[in-house]
């Protein structure tokens, strides 16, 4: 297929006239039954690169996503497009997902997101032999990589099934966020003959601000002042789900059209606060970094930082969801600089005890050597043995 048939095909079924060539090179390769790792930023059109292609295949395509709000706004669009898409998570009932595993055995399914924590359910390993594959797409994908931001051990099973496919079923992994390092252990996990595709990072329509404070009511002081001056509606992250009430408490007071948003809500009330979002209800959302992944909404205008994140990669990742439109954007990071009697920065401790907390000590690794020195153990064998959670272990 040229590039000029694909895009005749793309303007019919998609609505967009042209291809970006980083897009179209790596749709080319898909298309030929290579792997391919593509590296672009937030909003640059990723989902495209396979969402296309899988419309070529005769077969299913099969999405590895971590992002429940991802799955259901892309497969509601692909449905909406005529295109039979669906998932399988934790949202769903037992019956629910395996009626969608039967569809996909029974090539009823063009494209099938599914959460990497179904690797572990016998029902899906079994059906996945007995499915007609045409492609594998790993999303996000820095989350197979032991130096990625938001490492998860049911992600990096997904190397093993890709290590079993025929060299010539093309392989794609997307993410937004790898360094260099987080590059190579991708390109050396996935292996084969694989192709990395790395785009340009920057985002020019961002304003980015850094507010100094010399404590916590400074913040508060300072957004009750601001915030309805900034365009448009926002995302406010605070850094743990008892400052998302305090500031929603506090907004709510002032006079701020806000809500509080976090990983503790039921599945229901989360659907409501994201539809809500996409409909504009609230000058904000305030919440965890729980909210905003995988949420199309390309015109939020500001994301303000109570706290620092863990990492500048995960800092990357949350600002990355504002101004997917290309207009001027908001990013705005507070830092209390005020110092406790060791001298330690207040807004300096969360995250240093989030990157404390992501790292076994040594003392733990020690731990896991003498447990499998003594005798050979599984992995749930060596969580009892030792007393250490999964993370810890692999």
């Amino acid at each position: 297929m040229t590039r000029n048939e694909a895009e005749k095909k793309l303007k019919r079924t998609f609505g967009f006239d042209k291809f970006y060539d980083e897009q179209w090179e790596t749709i080319d390769l898909l298309l030929h039954g290579k792997r391919v790792l593509l590296i672009e930023k937030t909003g640059y059109g990723k989902s495209l690169c396979f969402q296309f292609p899988a419309t070529q295949f005769d077969g299913i395509t099969i999405i590895f996503s971590p992002l429940i709000a991802l799955m259901r706004d892309q497969v509601h669009g692909l449905n909406e497009k005529g295109i039979v898409a669906k998932h399988i998570n934790s949202e769903q009932t037992h019956e629910e997902n395996s009626q969608v595993i039967q569809d996909a055995i029974d090539g009823k399914i063009k494209i099938l997101y599914i959460a990497p924590e179904r690797q572990e359910n016998q029902e899906w390993i079994e059906a996945t032999r007995r499915m007609d594959l045409s492609m594998i797409v790993i999303d996000e994908a820095h989350t197979i990589s032991v130096w990625g931001h938001d490492f998860r051990p049911a992600f990096r099973r997904i190397i093993n099934l890709v290590q079993l496919l025929p060299k010539e079923l093309p392989v794609l992994a997307t993410t937004a966020t790898a360094t260099k390092r987080v590059q190579t252990d991708i390109e050396q996990q996935i292996s084969g003959n694989l192709t990395t595709i790395r785009g340009n990072l920057l985002r020019e329509n961002f304003n980015l601000f850094v507010i100094e404070t010399k404590s916590e009511d400074e913040k508060l002081l300072w957004l009750a002042e601001k915030i309805n001056k900034l365009p448009g509606t926002g995302l406010l992250y605070t850094g743990t789900r008892v400052n998302t009430e305090i500031y929603a408490r506090w907004f709510d007071f002032v006079g701020i059209n806000s809500t509080d948003y976090n990983a503790g809500l039921d599945g229901d009330t989360r659907k409501e606060i994201e539809k809500g979002l996409m409909d504009n209800n609230w000058k904000c959302v305030v919440s965890t970094n729980a909210l905003g992944m995988g949420i199309d909404k390309p015109d939020i205008r500001f994301i303000i930082h109570t706290q620092i994140p863990a990492s500048p990669i995960h800092y990357y990742q949350e600002i990355g969801r504002a101004g997917r439109d290309g207009q001027r954007t908001f990013i705005i990071l507070f830092y209390n600089s005020k110092k406790d009697d060791n001298g330690v920065p207040e807004d300096y401790k969360l995250p240093k005890a989030f990157v404390d907390g992501g790292r076994p000590n040594i003392r733990k690794y020690q731990k896991v050597i003498d447990a499998v020195k003594q005798e050979q153990l599984g992995e749930k064998q060596l969580m009892k043995k030792t007393n250490l959670k999964q993370t810890q272990i692999v």
